[in-house]
């Protein structure tokens, strides 16, 4: 296991320095995608309901590979997404921009490895082990781990984070 670990944050570092050229490169198969407004229950992620109103969305995806089976092995989004972010227990609100790119490996074992680029969004489950559960725009360079149970890690951390826990509290 430890090996296995060691193997895929290697990964997940040469996709920092990889990964950027071919998720923003030229190619074709964009696809029109968007990010539907939402509400977080209390406790999921911040100890308080957040809800999201999305303001721009501008997004697109693609698929550059595919398993056998099709499903897909790689996966890029890109785009304009502007969220209005709310605390609904103190009606707190402040916008952010998720601007970003992402690109997504699928490994075999249900392991997800995602290379976020500029501005993004990032619930992390109140609940996770392997990082600090929040409701985070990231600013940079971050590589995430999202494991089969649903834990994530965020081994890379190239950038600024803010946590909207903090911020709508």
């Amino acid at each position: 296991m430890r090996v296995v670990k060691t193997l895929v944050l290697a990964a997940a570092i040469v996709m920092v320095t990889a990964g950027s050229a071919a998720a923003s490169g030229p190619g074709g198969g964009w696809e029109p995608t968007s990010t539907p407004p939402f509400v977080i229950p209390a406790g999921d992620v911040c100890p308080f309901e957040v809800k999201g109103d999305i303001i721009r969305d501008r997004e697109r995806m693609r698929t550059p590979a595919t398993y056998p089976d099709g499903s897909p092995k790689v996966q890029d989004f890109a785009g304009v997404l502007v969220i209005r972010y709310t605390n609904t227990s103190n009606h707190k609100t402040v916008i952010r921009d998720a601007t970003g790119t992402i690109r997504v490996y699928y490994l075999p074992d249900g392991t997800r490895i995602s290379q976020l680029q500029g501005h993004n969004a990032l619930p992390i489950r109140a609940s996770n082990v392997g990082f600090p559960g929040g409701d985070y725009i990231t600013d940079g360079d971050f590589v995430v781990i999202r494991h089969p149970d649903g834990n994530r890690e965020v081994p890379v951390r190239l950038g600024t984070m803010e946590n909207l826990c903090e911020t709508l509290a």
